[in-house]
């Protein structure tokens, strides 16, 4: 499978290689090989077999049974993920991806590109569209911040929607489209699966939502990120 890319860095290729150095057992693509040409990044990965989750539900395909078994999986990936620590080198940094650099924005819609952050406060202000962090401290109270700077850094799939992840004989296959995770405070992944939008609805964010329970830290601090956000971040 071939994935082209326009732009150099925060690859498909950066992500499956770091992804692939971790050892996690996760269904992800491996990757054969990536090069760039002329500011664009060409990135050849094994398609993975299946058909999305997305397909299977809108073709009535999926029992209560597999829906319960898919959520099960899925959530398991997740924990997996949430196992893995940022090397001291860049410990603290946020909105980072597996290259070291930024990821798309998104108060610009994700057509212009921010980060790495030196803090997770400083990530926060950014999309809250504080001024700047006097104006976020001013505008959040202390202890919300507090519980905001407490929430540890883990590694995200910043798309973990139904169109991204891959169902065969009734279990997952493969997660793909690996472009735009990275470095976030925990509850960015909170955001991720609790915003209604296409690829989550239905019964994927009736789990996220009203069943599933992340680390105290991340549900911590995704409750008091809705006391300053104007919207979801992602």
């Amino acid at each position: 499978m071939l994935k082209i890319t326009p732009r150099t860095f925060s690859t498909e290729a950066h992500a499956l290689q770091y992804l692939r150095s971790t050892g996690l057992d996760i269904p992800i693509p491996r990757l054969i090989a990536s090069f760039v040409e002329s500011g664009t990044t060409y990135t050849i990965m094994t398609r993975l077999p299946g058909i999305t989750v997305m397909n299977a539900m809108n073709n009535n395909q999926l029992s209560p049974e597999m829906q319960k078994s898919i959520l099960g999986e899925i959530s398991a990936i997740i924990e997996k993920l949430q196992t893995l620590r940022q090397p001291a080198e860049i410990a603290g940094k946020v909105m980072m991806s597996a290259s070291g650099d930024g990821l798309p924005d998104p108060i610009s819609w994700f057509e212009e590109w921010s980060g790495p952050f030196a803090s997770t406060l400083e990530l926060w202000s950014h999309v809250s569209s504080h001024w700047d962090m006097e104006e976020f401290e001013e505008d959040v109270p202390t202890e919300t911040r507090h519980i905001m700077a407490m929430d540890p850094i883990r590694f995200v799939h910043s798309d973990l929607r139904t169109y991204n992840v891959l169902l065969h004989n009734g279990h997952i296959s493969g997660v793909v489209d690996w472009q735009d995770s990275g470095w976030f405070p925990s509850s960015w992944q909170v955001h991720t699966m609790r915003w209604a939008r296409v690829g989550c609805d239905r019964f994927w964010l009736l789990y996220w939502r009203d069943v599933h329970r992340f680390s105290p830290e991340a549900e911590a601090a995704y409750a008091a990120s809705k006391t300053f956000l104007i919207q979801s971040p992602v």
